[in-house]
């Protein structure tokens, strides 16, 4: 009798550990939201691009875009509100983690890394070439030496990687803040890139702060009629902003914009697609697997994301604890033993 009230026993424990250890390898659909982007330009393009691999991987799929931004879409995922967050950087990681401005309380726990989605996001110091001529700028150097009254077009604070995790860096590392550009008489252009770059071609603003990527036809255009310059700066000081959120120094090569006449250091930011710790496990696999499987598809989606890689999934610069779907997947492809 005794043993089989253990192999009674030992059957339960297995049947009780089945769920934990189901196969996803199905073509069963998944539903999930992803935020993190605007309702309109190339964050949003490229997270339903995503969704569209997801959803054809997985026919019958009800994989949703809800519009956001990069730091509020953080938020939605610790909080329950979406699943996943496509615009997720070292400086939104830090801050929500700590609980620092715009996040009010820590959310460290509440979201992990699901997939690495480029390293290729560069921050962009342009200013006018007659408001260069006319205060002797050339380099950020000169900017905190000379401290000129200027017209800033930057992003708004409550979105972070473009403004606290870069050109607030950027000025810091040269001894001084956005807020003196106030006190030297100087006025802010709050918005995108999208915003800034009008306000440069209006004669609304003399130095733009913020993201495109690299060769932007925009900026092109901006330049075409109304001439630019690239703020110089140098690298020692640029590694130094660049870490203070886990990124890196990039040298942007001459060429890349007709005005550039030579190569100049930026800082070169990560993006990551962040995921609620809510989430089941299922949901998280196959749409990390979606996207791991269909490397050129993905790469077809343009813009930054065309750097993206399957190898390059797992690098987590901010290191984020992997969720466990993800985690199972790069496990099954060997990127993570």
């Amino acid at each position: 009798m005794s043993n089989v009230r253990m192999l009674l026993s030992a059957l339960a424990l297995v049947s009780l550990a089945a769920p934990a250890l189901a196969g996803f390898n199905d073509k069963n659909p998944i539903t999930a939201t992803v935020t993190g982007a605007t309702p309109t330009g190339y964050p949003r393009t490229m997270v339903e691009g995503l969704n569209a691999v997801v959803r054809d991987t997985y026919p019958g799929s009800a994989v949703s875009f809800k519009p956001n931004s990069p730091g509020g879409g953080v938020l939605a995922v610790a909080q329950g509100q979406a699943d996943f967050t496509a615009t997720a950087t070292g400086t939104e990681v830090r801050l929500a983690n700590e609980g620092k401005f715009p996040f009010k309380a820590p959310l460290k726990g509440k979201f992990s890394m699901a997939m690495m989605l480029f390293d290729a996001q560069y921050i962009h110091s342009i200013m006018t070439k007659s408001w260069a001529d006319a205060n002797g700028i050339r380099s950020f150097a000169d900017i905190a030496a000379k401290k000129p009254r200027m017209r800033l077009a930057i992003n708004r604070p409550d979105n972070p990687q473009t403004t606290i995790g870069g050109p607030y860096e950027m000025m810091k590392a040269h001894g001084f803040t956005i807020d003196d550009i106030q006190k030297w008489g100087g006025s802010y252009v709050l918005g995108n890139s999208s915003i800034g770059l009008d306000a440069m071609l209006d004669d609304k603003a003399d130095v733009f702060l913020n993201i495109r990527n690299l060769g932007d036809a925009l900026i092109k255009d901006v330049a075409s009629k109304r001439p630019l310059l690239w703020i110089d700066d140098d690298p020692a000081k640029v590694k130094q902003a660049a870490a203070a959120f886990d990124f890196d120094v990039a040298m942007i090569p001459k060429g890349t914009y007709p005005f550039m006449e030579k190569d100049y250091p930026t800082i070169r930011q990560w993006n990551a697609l962040v995921v609620s710790a809510r989430t089941p496990d299922e949901v998280v696999y196959k749409y990390v697997k979606a996207i791991g499987d269909n490397q050129d598809r993905v790469q077809k989606i343009g813009g930054s994301i065309k750097a993206f890689t399957t190898a390059g999934m797992v690098h987590n610069p901010g290191g984020l604890p992997f969720h466990p779907g993800a985690l199972r997947y790069y496990k099954e492809k060997g990127l993570i033993k």
